[in-house]
């Protein structure tokens, strides 16, 4: 009796050092790709608040408003409010002051003046000291300013109409602008 031996032989090769290496490199790869997708996110928005806070941003608040005439011929009408401006961005700004005034009539007729703030007008004044804000108000980044707004009313302009509003506008060179009302301003003695 005779056996045949059949050898069979698998053409399967052992896991090579090559493809471990391959594998771990591909792991770390992954990895990587993963941790630099976190960071890119985190670093948009670093960028994006950056950008955000360099953008105009500012707030008003309305301290105190006067109404000063003057004794001497020809009467004049100046109106004077205690502003302060909060530059709240991480950028120097510039800004400039309206007045408007909204009047009324008995027959329920309305008309807006708007005035220009003037710092000129602080010599007119009494009290020579008042600390005015300048025409072209700049206030530096992350600061305020606590001032006088000082505009001129002209007294010919609506006989016959009741001041219903004053409204102190602030617009900076942006465009933005923040708007404060005031109903009662008090005489200056």
């Amino acid at each position: 009796m005779s056996f045949i031996i059949l050898e069979t032989t698998t053409n399967s090769t052992p896991v090579s050092v090559w493809a471990i290496i391959s594998a771990l490199a591909a792991c770390v790869s992954a990895f990587s790709a993963f941790m630099s997708r976190r960071y890119a996110g985190r670093s948009y928005k670093l960028a994006a608040k950056t950008y955000e806070d360099r953008q105009a941003n500012f707030d008003l608040y309305l301290v105190d408003s006067y109404r000063w005439n003057t004794n001497s011929l020809p009467k004049r009408k100046f109106l004077l409010f205690h502003i302060t401006i909060k530059n709240k961005s991480d950028s120097k700004s510039s800004y400039k002051a309206t007045l408007d005034i909204l009047f009324s009539n008995s027959d329920q007729s309305t008309a807006t003046i708007v005035i220009q703030h003037d710092e000129s007008h602080k010599n007119a004044v009494l009290n020579k000291e008042i600390s005015a804000f300048t025409n072209d108000i700049r206030i530096e980044e992350r600061a305020m300013q606590s001032k006088w707004l000082i505009f001129e009313q002209p007294s010919d302009v609506f006989i016959g109409y009741k001041v219903e509003k004053y409204f102190v506008i602030i617009t900076d060179i942006h465009g933005n602008s923040k708007k404060i009302e005031s109903v009662i301003i008090k005489d200056s003695i």
